[in-house]
């Protein structure tokens, strides 16, 4: 009897780990495996006497499976500020948790500014998805001890999508 309610339990068990880990797998990114490039604002602040706002620019490719996109490239530029600020810890991992949510990893950036500059990160910004503009958007997103990003909003290709 022991043998029969462990086996009913295991089989439980392993049926709720299904049902959990197609849960967490929902979400795909579409067109999977297709390269994409990307723009928007971004305010960054490092310290208190730090702050920028800049456009980061972002290349990557989507994965064979959608399951999540690397980010291989980012830029920024808008003058002086934004040209010190230097994207590390490449790629960066964006994956997407439904069809209006989604967060990325392993952000990293180090800020070129004599004795004020530094690294930042790596951390995870958790951020909306919106399919009908097809804008990636955070706020207040910490990147390490005394990093900020204020605001990003990033436009992707038009048909870069989120499906369930």
């Amino acid at each position: 009897m022991q043998s029969s309610a462990k086996f009913t339990a295991h089989i439980l068990l392993a049926a709720m780990g299904l049902i959990v880990y197609h849960q967490a797998q929902a979400a795909r990114i579409e067109p999977a495996g297709s390269a994409f490039t990307a723009q928007g604002p971004i305010s960054f602040s490092k310290g208190k006497l730090i702050s920028a706002d800049c456009t980061i620019k972002v290349a990557g490719k989507v994965a064979a499976d959608g399951s999540s996109v690397n980010v291989d490239k980012v830029e920024f530029d808008g003058g002086l500020k934004c040209s010190r600020v230097e994207a590390i810890n490449l790629p960066w991992v964006l994956i997407a948790k439904d069809t209006k949510s989604g967060s990325m990893s392993k952000i990293s950036v180090d800020v070129h500014a004599f004795g004020l500059g530094g690294k930042c990160g790596p951390s995870t910004a958790d951020g909306t998805w919106d399919n009908a503009t097809g804008k990636l958007e955070a706020s207040d997103v910490a990147i390490g001890e005394d990093c900020k990003i204020k605001t990003v909003s990033i436009k992707m290709p038009p048909n870069f999508k989120v499906v369930e």
